[in-house]
């Protein structure tokens, strides 16, 4: 006796439906219409068979086959719905606010770069199409379009630093204070007396020939080569720097403290970085006592007492250029002068806080710069002007690599002479002032010597509260 049981379908969750559409010209491959009709969702009754919930829920589903093949799935066909019996959405908050927003372009972030307008000159509009541009037009159009580069090429905010190798770089520096000086013209009376005895000067020593020699050979092997090379002359009779007493640096970042600055003007000097910069050494046989290496490194004066890496107090900056490679005396002078600049702050920063009462002689503060190519060194004076309220980098002596080696050796020697000499001298005895430390370094933050000066005033004296110092 045989028992037959019947068994109720498999039950499942359902997926939301959708209206399908019966494609008689496309019954294989049906194409879903723009828009899907949803129709009521999954009944609630569970024991509903899925057969009976498609009967009774979507009787316009019409199920095709392909012909020939009956084991081929049977796929649903759409039907074609028509959009306006279609209920509209409701709006959301996010609809009503984006009505209301401005119909105004976007403001454009100063930091992007210089937005260039597809734009064609009304005078060349009525070009035929199809008519090839002359040159005359393409010049035409490239022009247009020029100012508009050239108005954000030094940067879209008046803070940003523009490069020294900028052509509107040599206004930068006249407007925040340094001049350069391509005659010394500018070199007061008391400077240059003692340039002439002292740094002009030739030594009684003179160069051994074959020293000549050698100089003048590495000048003409380096004269087509990289700029790497043309740090060859400082091993030379032409740039005797190395000293076992200097302390040497260079292609490193300064900090920007010493630099001189306008406000009203905005635009600032762009940081310093030497490609060889002399001071005064700072490791443990430097000769500094404990006292002076406690004020040298003082949180309110070591970023102008040590703007950078190797020495303290730089006192001889030398950028190399090599013409090979497009370097050039012109931006060689425009980093010059702030290094130089800051140079002479850092000096001067330390006999104001050392004598507030005492007026400063150009003398103490001064330090020399030279721009170094394969034919050319020129040497520059830095000082600072406390009559005009200007910093000055005044020209002092032309030297050619191939002739004039005598003549750059002394002039280099003579340097190096009084740097180490006088000048030191003067610092370390406005350092002994400095210690035990004044009042107002105690909560001080790193010094800024320029951080209020404009350049058409000398340094406020802001010490009226300050402890007042003798020598």
């Amino acid at each position: 006796m045989s028992l037959h049981v019947e068994c109720s379908e498999p039950q499942r969750s359902f997926k939301r439906a959708f209206a399908l559409s019966d494609d008689a010209s496309n019954s294989v491959n049906p194409r879903p219409t723009k828009r899907y009709q949803h129709l009521p969702p999954t009944p609630p009754t569970p024991s509903l068979s899925l057969k009976k919930f498609s009967q009774s829920s979507r009787p316009e589903a019409v199920l095709s086959s392909p012909p020939g093949d009956s084991r081929l799935p049977r796929k649903p066909a759409l039907v074609d719905l028509d959009p306006a019996s279609c209920p509209v959405p409701e709006k959301s908050r996010l609809d009503y606010w984006l009505e209301d927003l401005p119909n105004s372009p976007p403001t454009r972030a100063s930091s992007c770069p210089p937005d260039l307008e597809h734009s064609i000159p009304p005078e060349i509009l009525d070009i035929g199409e199809g008519q090839p541009l002359s040159f005359d037009i393409l010049q035409e159009i490239s022009q247009s379009q020029r100012p508009k580069l050239e108005a954000g090429s030094l940067g879209s905010g008046r803070s940003s630093r523009p490069p020294t190798s900028h052509a509107d770089y040599r206004r930068t520096l006249r407007k925040n204070g340094i001049c350069i000086d391509h005659t010394g013209a500018e070199i007061p009376p008391e400077l240059r007396s003692f340039l002439d005895l002292h740094i002009l000067q030739e030594r009684s020593s003179k160069v051994s020939p074959e020293s000549i020699t050698e100089a003048v050979n590495t000048a003409i092997q380096i004269a087509d080569s990289p700029e790497g090379n043309v740090y060859d002359l400082q091993d030379t009779a032409m740039l005797p720097i190395k000293r076992s007493k200097v302390g040497r640096g260079g292609n490193t970042p300064w900090f920007p403290d010493g630099l001189p600055r306008n406000d009203v003007y905005g635009i600032p000097l762009a940081a310093p970085k030497a490609d060889i910069h002399l001071g005064y050494p700072i490791d443990h046989n430097s000769g500094w006592t404990d006292k002076e290496d406690a004020v040298i490194d003082h949180v309110a004066a070591r970023r102008l007492t040590k703007p950078a890496k190797g020495n303290c107090f730089p006192f001889f900056t030398l950028e190399l250029k090599s013409e090979a490679m497009g370097g050039n005396l012109w931006q060689a002078e425009n980093q010059a002068a702030g290094s130089g600049a800051s140079c002479v702050n850092a000096t001067r920063w330390v006999f104001r806080e050392a004598y507030p009462s005492r007026d400063q002689s150009v003398m103490k503060s001064i330090a020399f710069s030279a721009c170094v190519t394969q034919r050319l060194a020129i040497f520059y004076v830095h000082f600072y002007s406390a009559e005009k309220s200007q910093h000055y980098m005044s020209w002092i002596a032309t030297c050619e690599t191939m002739r004039h080696v005598q003549k750059s050796n002394h002039l280099v020697e003579n340097i190096l002479e009084h740097c180490l000499g006088a000048r030191q001298t003067n610092i370390r005895t406005a350092l002994g002032q400095l210690y035990p430390f004044p009042s107002h370094w105690k909560n001080s933050r790193p010094a800024s010597v320029m951080d209020s000066q404009n350049p058409s005033a000398d340094y406020k004296d802001e010490t009226s509260n300050k402890t007042r110092r003798t020598e």
